[in-house]
């Protein structure tokens, strides 16, 4: 067992024991690359910050029946959480949301070649993002687990419930999928 799953097993422990300091200090683990994953697999930030909210609540309220070395590391269990919630959220009906801006905004002055700079990254983020979005939910999360979260195939493949070598496959197949699908949406544009 590596320091790390050694130190998290310690802190899952204390916790289930009622020490509160032990939830704070897994929250300060996986709260930010919890919260990364949700934008991610998300259509919005307000999504990804319920849905991390929602996935530590229920983390933390079945922690306690945790039954030992059998059950999963915590950070894959609760990514797995974030993942299932998202997919949750990811199904309901949307519904429209209007964005308010400033009307001062327009009176500022602007550098063209800024704008053209930042229009150029807009459009290779949006191209990305949809090619992102249409790939298969489970694609999806092994690109923004490992590409984009920069998380150990072992930990992905717990948080799949996958083997490593069947995570690396899916990593494979999602890589080739997203830079057919990228490529595509520049060509259409």
């Amino acid at each position: 067992m590596a320091q790390n799953d050694a130190f998290e097993a310690r802190l899952v422990t204390r916790f289930k024991e009622g020490d509160s300091r032990a939830m704070d200090t897994l929250f300060d683990l996986y709260a930010d690359r919890a919260l990364g994953l949700a934008v991610r697999l998300t259509e919005t930030r307000e999504d990804a910050e319920e849905v991390t909210q929602d996935a530590f609540l229920r983390a933390f309220r079945y922690a306690r029946e945790l039954r030992g070395s059998a059950d999963p590391a915590f950070g894959p269990w609760l990514f797995a959480i974030v993942r299932n919630l998202a997919a949750d959220r990811r199904r309901q009906l949307r519904l429209p949301t209007l964005s308010f801006s400033d009307p001062r905004a327009e009176q500022l002055p602007v550098d063209a070649l800024a704008l053209d700079a930042q229009a150029a990254r807009s459009a290779e983020r949006a191209a990305l993002l949809t090619a992102l979005d249409a790939l298969p939910e489970e694609w999806r999360a092994t690109i923004t687990l490992c590409d984009l979260e920069e998380l150990p195939h072992s930990v992905v493949a717990a948080t799949l419930g996958k083997t490593v070598g069947a995570t690396k496959s899916l990593l494979y197949r999602a890589r080739r999928a997203l830079r057919d699908a990228f490529v595509k949406e520049w060509s259409d544009l």
